[in-house]
């Protein structure tokens, strides 16, 4: 590195670990936004504390001086906040309100709405969504809306704004207006532009850990898998009875972790735009068929019972690819029911058409239901939302979120409907599928 770059970037550094040291520890905010603060700060200090010194000098009435001064040191001492709270928003609006009170005073007593350095407060939306994004920047720019606009209305009723500055203090006003101006907003593009690259080098890199993930799902996991089911077909062979129950149930559910498999491997592909999934008219009978199956030992082991109208719904077909559809989508949704239902009840299963072309598929279970304040993030695979079941069954919480992204694909949509039975009376959950499809 450069010797004349080395020692300011060391100051920095030097700063940045004094004041982010209590929030690198918790590891409780980004240090991106750490970061973005204290160069905002840095980038408009020098110009607050300019201002500040014009006003003392150049300004007769000693109010915006002294206010200047104040408010430069709150704003320059803002950064030091983040070793006592990790509330961005609220440091911001700290450092913020700083700004405005500052130019603002210094705008009044040089003329109010028509005072060139009413501009500067302009840049308090811009630095809000810098530092904090599009909540700051909305509440901030509403409030610089309304404030100008009072400015405006006094002005144009003929209020007479206090102008006590000196000719030289105008000159510096003007010549810290134009200047700053093209100081602050080419850091501020800077930054923004580092903040984008570095976002994009952090996707990529998780791009790329994905990337490995998957490499292990289809090749260093689909192998032994593949090994396990002929395996398991060698060994259903060589015992004297065929139908032996327990290697019937362990082969198709190697043979299913085998299809499972292969079909994220074929999502993983749609997702990067590398193939189609084939979606194929097909049976919802055959489909509440193969999933009563795979459940079968779920349904038995707690005496629930499946009720569906095979004869009612022959005639239905769902566009969907079918191995996705039975194991992620509709597996997912009847395993859930049955690990959330208490023994010896039911699943009701039924099927309507809801307009031309689309098909409803209704799951209705009358378990324990789903909590209010689960509701809103059941699909969000980074919150938490997996809970035991009804006999302490265990899950990822990850079933949710692909079954909704499969669904996507098959260009359907899925709705849930949940009654908490801590709360609400009768209890249970209703999932809801509307899908393209036709009555033959």
């Amino acid at each position: 590195m450069n010797s004349k770059y080395r020692r300011p970037l060391t100051l920095y550094f030097f700063l940045y670990s004094l004041i982010s040291c209590a929030r690198l520890k918790n590891q409780d905010i980004e240090s991106r936004k750490i970061h973005a603060h204290l160069i905002s700060v840095l980038t408009t200090s020098p110009l607050m504390w300019a201002y500040a010194l014009i006003a003392h000098y150049t300004i007769a009435n000693p109010v915006p001086g002294i206010i200047g001064i104040i408010f430069s040191i709150i704003h320059l001492l803002s950064p030091l906040l983040f070793r006592y709270t990790n509330n961005c928003y609220f440091i911001t609006n700290v450092v913020l309100s700083a700004g405005i009170i500052h130019m603002g005073t210094f705008a009044y007593f040089t003329g109010g709405f028509q005072s060139p350095s009413f501009i500067w407060c302009a840049l308090i939306p811009i630095l809000g969504g810098i530092n904090c994004g599009l909540k700051a920047t909305v509440t901030w720019g509403v409030f610089i809306f309304f404030l100008a606009t009072t400015f405006l209305i006094f002005d144009a009723n003929g209020f007479q704004f206090p102008n006590e500055t000196t000719v030289p203090g105008k000159n510096l006003s003007q010549i810290f207006l134009i200047f700053g101006w093209i100081f602050a907003s080419s850091v501020m593009v800077i930054v923004l532009s580092e903040m984008r690259r570095h976002t994009e080098n952090l996707l990529h890199q998780q791009n790329v850990k994905i990337d490995d993930l998957f490499r292990v799902l289809f090749h260093d996991l689909a192998n032994p898998l593949g090994r396990v089911s002929i395996g398991l077909t060698i060994a259903r062979k060589s015992v004297a009875d065929a139908n032996n129950r327990g290697l019937l149930i362990a082969t198709q559910a190697s043979d299913s972790m085998i299809e499972i498999t292969q079909n994220i491997r074929k999502m993983y592909a749609v997702s990067r735009g590398k193939a189609n999934m084939d979606l194929l008219l097909t049976s919802l009978n055959s489909a509440i068929e193969y999933t009563n199956e795979v459940c079968a030992s779920e349904f038995e082991r707690k005496k629930i019972k499946l009720e569906y109208d095979f004869k009612e719904n022959e005639r239905i077909q769902i566009l969907v690819e079918p191995i996705s559809f039975n194991n992620q989508v509709l597996g997912n949704i009847i395993s859930n029911a049955i690990k959330f239902s208490a023994e010896e009840s039911t699943i009701h299963v039924k099927a309507y058409a809801q307009s031309a072309g689309r098909i409803t598929v209704e799951i209705r279970d009358h378990g324990i239901g789903i909590p209010k304040d689960l509701l809103p993030n059941l699909f969000d695979i980074n919150k938490k939302t997996s809970r035991p079941g009804t006999h302490g069954e265990t899950g990822t919480g990850f079933g949710l979120h692909i079954m909704k992204s499969f669904v996507e694909v098959y260009g359907g949509e899925l709705e849930v409907e949940s009654r908490d039975s801590l709360s609400e009376f009768p209890s249970g959950t209703t999932i809801k599928l509307t899908l393209n499809g036709q009555i033959t």
